[in-house]
């Protein structure tokens, strides 16, 4: 009995210390480590030649917008580098991003666009600022198990989404919700999004975007929001003597029918990520055609 005591305090109990420690550091960045997706575009990305234009952001241009699309439509080279929960922190996202752009010739990039959800709801910015591993997971041993599936999205040579084997279930039924972060909040995490990005593709116009979403019945007016946030984001553009010429700020329409959607508001099935994309494209002629004109190709 003493033995089998001594057994477990020296070699049982620290081997279950030392798991448990590792099992935090995946945990804290499970999508960097499980997800494939990010270490697939930082191989991938130096096997397809001159990009001319990127797609970052979260889960909604993952699911939502198409590379392979802005390609053939504009005739020029895209990658769709979206990852899930843009990896749960700015700065790993960030780094990825970084890590990704060093593998291509940045100056060649002629368009960046950036969509995501983190800075509109309400409460994402400061949790994702937050990048200390705590006691607690942020998901069990069997939650990584039946997540699997989900994360090991596929995606296409352009980086998008392949749809083929993804049960898309969102119904009417589904509830949805309309939340908006603090507009000085949201704009000063913009504003240093953008000047970082524009960092690393210097002669690139780079677009900050609003993602759609499906809202079903719910009302609700975001004019105040988007006008406030525009002039916010631009004036702090400004302070770092960007014009707003070389950045610009789009929102895009909710889906219009939850036959777009796949399994969460912001997650578009491969009908609403073709509708979502033109609408972009459409967005981005817009806002580009007003400085200069662009070669946009059918």
């Amino acid at each position: 009995m003493v033995s089998a005591n001594r057994f477990i305090r020296t070699a049982v109990i620290p081997l279950i210390i030392v798991a448990y420690g590792v099992f935090l550091l995946i945990d804290h960045d499970q999508y960097y480590w499980v997800d494939p997706a990010s270490r697939d575009h930082i191989q991938n990305i130096q096997k397809i030649g001159n990009i001319e234009g990127l797609l970052f952001g979260g889960s909604n241009a993952v699911y939502g917008l198409s590379a392979e699309f802005l390609s053939h439509y504009m005739g020029i080279k895209w990658y769709n580098a979206s990852v899930r929960n843009e990896l749960r922190t700015i700065e790993q996202h960030k780094h990825f991003i970084q890590d990704l752009s060093a593998r291509i010739d940045r100056a060649k990039v002629r368009y960046v666009v950036y969509s995501s959800y983190v800075p509109y709801s309400t409460g994402i910015i400061a949790r994702f600022e937050s990048s200390t591993i705590k006691i607690k997971p942020k998901i069990n041993i069997l939650g990584y198990i039946r997540d699997q599936p989900v994360r090991l999205l596929q995606r296409n040579r352009f980086g998008d989404a392949v749809f083929e084997n993804v049960n898309c279930h969102f119904t009417a039924e589904y509830s949805t919700y309309h939340r908006r972060e603090d507009v000085d909040i949201s704009a000063e995490f913009l504003v240093d999004h953008a000047t970082f990005l524009a960092s690393l593709f210097p002669n690139a116009s780079i677009f900050i975007v609003l993602p759609s979403e499906y809202y079903g019945a719910l009302s609700f007016n975001d004019s105040i929001f988007e006008q406030t946030l525009r002039t916010k984001l631009y004036s702090g553009l400004n302070e770092r003597h960007f014009k707003d010429t070389d950045m610009k700020i789009i929102f895009q329409p909710p889906y219009t029918s939850v036959k777009q959607v796949c399994d969460l508001q912001y997650h578009a099935n491969e009908g609403g990520r073709l509708w979502r994309t033109r609408n972009l494209i459409e967005l981005m002629r817009e806002a580009v055609s007003r400085t200069v004109a662009p070669v946009w190709v059918r």
